[in-house]
């Protein structure tokens, strides 16, 4: 599956794409267009980023130190 990913500002509520040499081949292509959420342009403290993300990493299984020490020696 050939895809793109791009950035684009609107002007006006217009956009244009020009497609890579990739597309050639294609007589036509699907467009999914979603908004770009500009809430947090300015880099994010530890604390802001923590509130922003707590929750979205899994909880991973505790793992015994001795199989971590068993690892470490392979």
């Amino acid at each position: 599956m050939l895809a793109l990913r791009q950035i684009h500002s609107t002007q006006h509520n217009f956009v244009t794409i020009q497609l890579p040499k990739s597309f050639t081949q294609y007589d036509s292509v699907e467009i999914i267009i979603l908004p770009v959420e500009t809430l947090h342009k300015k880099q994010l403290t530890t604390q802001e980023f923590l509130a922003r993300f707590a929750g979205a990493i899994p909880e991973f299984p505790a793992v015994e130190p001795l199989a971590i020490q068993e690892r470490e020696m392979e």
